[in-house]
């Protein structure tokens, strides 16, 4: 039930958004002009907590308010001397999210968006109680691994058409149970 629950929000979320490709384009007089209008943008992120993450998020614009992630990439890992990127870290793949954005004055404006995806996370033998601020303690005596789905959801503000600074909620949940993680996101958007 849930997976059907699951897909019926997506398709409506995905109609929704196809009915907002014209909105904001009163100016534009032909079918094609508006085509042309569209643009394809890329973002990289700095996620920042007790621990570190990197991403990038390739999305296209639907109108001047709302975009599709299209596809996207990160990887987490701890600041911790036994925390290098190697020993400990969580790699995670986005697909077909949404990004709501608008200005609210002058250069500063705000967004919020959300992205479901597939997340791996890992620990070597080699990390001694590493705490990666999802609730979980991971143990030096064993190596873990585990597979997850994600959702990352974020909202901020825009300091431009180029930078933002935000909130990222990172949820997982796998057939054991559930966790989540809060970052810092800094952004660069071109």
């Amino acid at each position: 039930m849930r997976k059907l629950s699951l897909l019926v929000l997506s398709v409506i979320m995905a109609v929704s958004a196809n009915a907002q490709v014209c909105q904001g384009y009163a100016d534009v007089k032909d079918l094609k002009d508006i085509k042309t209008h569209r643009k394809f943008g890329a973002e990289f992120d700095l996620y920042l907590q007790n621990a570190w993450g990197v991403g990038l998020m390739v999305r296209k614009e639907l109108n001047p308010y709302l975009d599709w992630n299209i596809i996207g990439a990160s990887f987490m890992s701890g600041w911790g001397r036994d925390e290098t990127p190697d020993r400990v870290g969580r790699v995670n793949a986005r697909l077909m999210g949404l990004r709501a954005h608008a200005n609210v004055w002058k250069n500063l404006g705000v967004y919020a968006e959300a992205t479901p995806g597939y997340t791996y996370r890992y620990s070597s033998k080699n990390v001694t109680n590493h705490y990666y601020g999802d609730g979980l303690y991971y143990s030096g005596n064993l190596d873990s691994k585990a597979h997850y789905f994600g959702l990352d959801c974020g909202a901020g503000i825009l300091l431009g058409k180029h930078l933002g600074l935000g909130y990222n909620f990172s949820f997982f949940v796998n057939k054991n149970g559930n966790s989540h993680i809060h970052w810092g996101r800094v952004s660069i958007i071109f």
